[in-house]
């Protein structure tokens, strides 16, 4: 697996994150802006991450360096993950900055892997980003005892 980050979000290991998951699409834009407002309402070091396919098109490039430009704006750490197995390295990275809050778009698509990532970390909160930058919290699927 091939690693690149703005800088190491692991220098600040007991410090909370903000997690704003975003794929290789320039509209992903406004899940960073949501996920700055998060952290800074939370008091959290806020990190964006991606984790690509290592044979990136051109077109997949260049929406992830204006990502890059957008965290870096808003104050990110932007971390790009290179693997085929895109679902463990994002649950492993999310893991090691011991991820408070988790911003992710909506998952539109039935095999989206968003549902099962909110099932993993049932004690962190998930915010859902609209087209339109609107974000509201998940509720958790966890069974309440009257």
């Amino acid at each position: 697996m091939n690693r690149l980050t703005l800088s190491q979000a692991n220098q600040h290991p007991t410090r909370r994150h903000t997690v704003v998951c975003v794929t290789n699409q320039f509209h992903c834009e406004r899940l960073i802006r949501a996920g700055r407002l998060i952290a800074q309402l939370s008091k959290t070091g806020l990190l964006v991450i991606n984790v690509s396919n290592p044979d990136l098109s051109e077109t997949d490039a260049k929406a992830l360096e204006y990502l890059f430009q957008v965290s870096k704006e808003n104050g990110a750490e932007m971390t790009v993950l290179y693997s085929d197995e895109p679902m463990r390295q994002l649950t492993k990275f999310i893991k090691e900055v011991k991820a408070v809050n988790i911003v992710t778009g909506m998952a539109a698509q039935q095999n989206s892997p968003l549902p099962e990532l909110w099932r993993k970390f049932t004690s962190s909160h998930f915010f859902t980003v609209q087209e339109d930058g609107s974000f509201e919290e998940r509720e958790t699927e966890e069974p309440h005892i009257a």
